[in-house]
């Protein structure tokens, strides 16, 4: 399995999705987004496979979108459309027949903030930087993310993450439930490992149907909200606040909104 923006490492029970563009902390793309939703469809073929680990090659984990690719022109069907390609992209991550590890280290941002969301584990770095930024550069959360960031850490920490904005140490991640454990800087990988040890010492079958009853009860009201998303995208894509939003947020300056 060869793909532009990822790699898939191991052999086994155990294989790892690394994402691959360290040198603009692997921001995401379109083709990210094409080659993430390829390798988990490949991922379910392999009968023996048990885990699935998830990092960043390089010095991040995911530094989110790439803005390169949102021009402020872009059309209301474009957006749709894209909207709904990060929708099957993170839910075919959510539904991997394999348990999933979600290894996060320095700045997660954007869509590689919530993208661990999607996983069953999730193990940070103490260096650790995650940011829910989306509504601070103008638009809303997307993905269909906002259900399992709200059932990690309840509805009222759920709207300080994605309304302000705020950066998350790996210690305070795992204060608030975001992750299962943080650990020092180099002792992320070895412990994603030994967490796969001991899943790939449970039995597969009773292991393999319990995440997918706890997956069908947590995100049974999940789909009833995700039109929400796609349209929501659409306005704001179209929103004169949108600009304001972006060029404040980089250029660290206060924002003047109007009134729409």
């Amino acid at each position: 399995m060869e793909f532009e923006t990822i790699r898939i490492d191991g052999v086994g029970a155990v294989r790892h999705i690394v994402l691959n563009r360290p040198q603009i902390h692997n921001a995401i793309s379109k083709q990210f987004g094409k080659d993430l939703l390829a390798a988990c469809r490949e991922l379910d073929e392999i009968g023996d496979l048990r885990v699935v680990i998830i990092r960043g090659e390089g010095p991040s984990f995911c530094s989110g979108a790439d803005l390169k690719e949102r021009p402020f022109d872009e059309t209301s069907t474009s957006i749709i459309s894209r909207s709904k390609a990060g929708m099957r992209m993170a839910d075919a991550v959510a539904n991997l027949n394999a348990v999933t590890i979600a290894c996060l280290h320095n700045h997660c941002i954007g869509g590689g903030a919530v993208l661990p969301a999607f996983c069953d584990f999730r193990i940070a770095a103490r260096n650790t930087k995650l940011t829910i930024n989306e509504i601070s550069i103008g638009v809303n959360l997307s993905w269909n993310a906002i259900p399992p960031v709200v059932q990690l850490v309840g509805p009222a920490r759920a709207k300080e993450m994605i309304i302000l904005g705020r950066t998350y140490t790996g210690e305070q991640l795992h204060n608030i439930g975001y992750v299962n454990d943080v650990v020092d800087d180099d002792e992320l990988i070895p412990a994603g490992e030994r967490l796969a040890a001991d899943i790939c010492r449970q039995p597969p079958m009773p292991v393999w149907s319990t995440k997918a009853s706890i997956n069908a009860y947590a995100r049974a009201l999940d789909q009833s909200i995700q039109h929400l998303d796609h349209l929501s995208m659409a306005f704001m894509g179209k929103s004169p606040n949108l600009k304001i939003a972006r060029e404040s947020y980089f250029a660290k300056t206060p924002p003047k909104y109007v009134d729409e």
